[in-house]
């Protein structure tokens, strides 16, 4: 089963495809997506699809930040419906966790999550996409972009990050990446996130209408109601919170969600997993994530995965991908690498 997202999540494609030297028509039809949804905000399509379009699209035009290009001019009306929610909030804060409530209306291929570590609060940024591993280097970046410019919208230009941070190396050129997210950015790191402030989403949002709010989520609610519950998604959401404390187990997750080991277990079977499964699958996902950064020591893959040694998770990785983790690097590094040159 493949998430869905609304094409609203393609806004300004085909203006910035074609200022960068890409056919975007030709494009969409390499992701198998419908030309229309460059005209229609509004129809569901995969967001795997997406995600791939923007990484194909960024290796062929040779722009790296090609993700930041699309989220630089968005609107709150991006988000549709969501949008009159969030902007009638009373806090930052709140407003996220509308985002966080009812994200999978809008586009149920990004994750977002809060994480207070003192002063500061962190908000990840996250991607999830069904159909393939790999790294969605421009999806987060869109998402993060997107995020950022929203918490500047609703707090009238007054909210400040302290810093942004990814998990990837830095590209060759942070001319983008400086007027989009601002001049602290931190590549390398353990987490796709903005850090703040704890304070600062505590922000109060000028002139929101508590009214206007309460007849906006009656009708979220309702849409939201009318979704098939996705247990795995929030199973996955607390095995990427737990994995790199090495308590990630199927217990721990269980009590996260307040229930029963076999009660969780139960509802992920109506899909065909079980935590056991999603555990494995994250941490797939995330040691491809973490192997595309060539700074990060085996060990320190490790750890972030939880496995007690760089040997315990050596041998996980190889039954997992048929190779070891130095050649799958050797591999993705030559996948990666930018054609030469092309015809539109």
């Amino acid at each position: 089963m493949y998430t869905l997202t609304r094409s609203a999540s393609l806004t300004d494609y085909e203006q910035v495809a074609r200022s960068v030297g890409l056919d975007p028509f030709r494009m969409l039809r390499m992701a198998k997506l419908p030309a229309g949804a460059l005209d229609d905000p509004n129809i569901m399509i995969s967001s795997d699809s997406v995600g791939w379009l923007l990484e194909e699209s960024a290796r062929l035009s040779g722009q790296e930040a090609f993700g930041l290009l699309l989220a630089e001019k968005r609107h709150l009306s991006n988000f549709g419906m969501l949008a009159l929610l969030i902007r009638e909030e009373p806090t930052l804060r709140a407003a996220l966790q509308s985002c966080f409530r009812y994200m999978r209306l809008h586009n149920a291929g990004v994750q977002l999550w809060l994480e207070d570590a003192g002063d500061l609060t962190l908000l990840h940024v996250g991607v999830n996409m069904q159909g393939h591993h790999g790294v969605w280097r421009q999806a987060i970046e869109q998402a993060t972009g997107i995020i950022l410019r929203t918490l500047c919208i609703l707090s009238g230009y007054t909210f400040r990050p302290v810093r942004v941070s990814f998990t990837y190396e830095p590209p060759s050129s942070l001319e983008v990446h400086h007027r989009v997210l601002g001049t602290a950015i931190e590549f390398s790191q353990e987490f796709n996130a903005i850090v703040c402030r704890g304070r600062d989403l505590d922000m109060a949002i000028p002139e929101a209408d508590p009214a206007l709010h309460r007849e906006v989520k009656r009708s979220l609610d309702m849409q939201l109601a009318n979704l098939p519950d996705e247990p795995t998604q929030q199973v996955r959401q607390i095995v990427k919170m737990l994995l790199p404390s090495g308590l990630c187990s199927v217990d721990a997750v269980a009590q996260h969600l307040g229930m029963h080991r076999r009660t969780l277990n139960r509802h992920l079977a109506t899909e065909g997993e079980s935590v056991t499964t999603i555990i494995n699958a994250v941490r797939a996902e995330l040691a491809e994530e973490y192997l595309a950064n060539s700074k990060r020591r085996l060990y320190e893959v490790a750890e972030l995965l939880g496995f007690s040694s760089a040997g315990d998770f050596s041998r996980w990785f190889r039954s997992q991908f048929g190779k070891t983790p130095s050649n799958w690097v050797a591999s993705y590094r030559e996948s990666k690498a930018p054609p030469g040159p092309h015809l539109q």
